[in-house]
């Protein structure tokens, strides 16, 4: 199988903690897999993120489909770092 050119996506350690973004962006790739996840289709996630071209989606999914693994911990960061917030303001998980 030929390896795919994520010519959409970047890894900067300078931004966003070095988290794989679409190119010229902030816009990390677990966030477009988790607004897809949601049930976003492409356009929806442009639209949410006015930067963005629909190659750019296409590109960062296939990506996060490439690298799950690393993907999947970024998501799950996510989410520990929303619940200790929630919890250090006195909210409820």
């Amino acid at each position: 199988m030929p390896k795919l050119d994520y010519r959409n996506v970047e890894i900067d350690v300078t931004r966003c903690g070095g988290q794989p973004v679409v190119t010229g962006t902030r816009v990390r790739v677990a966030a477009i897999l988790a607004c897809y996840r949601q049930g976003m289709g492409v356009e929806e996630i442009v639209q949410q993120y006015p930067g963005l071209r629909p190659a750019d989606v296409h590109d960062a999914l296939a990506y996060a489909y490439d690298h799950v693994d690393e993907i999947e911990a970024a998501l799950a960061a996510d989410d520990e770092v929303s619940v200790k917030a929630r919890l250090m303001a006195g909210g409820s998980t």
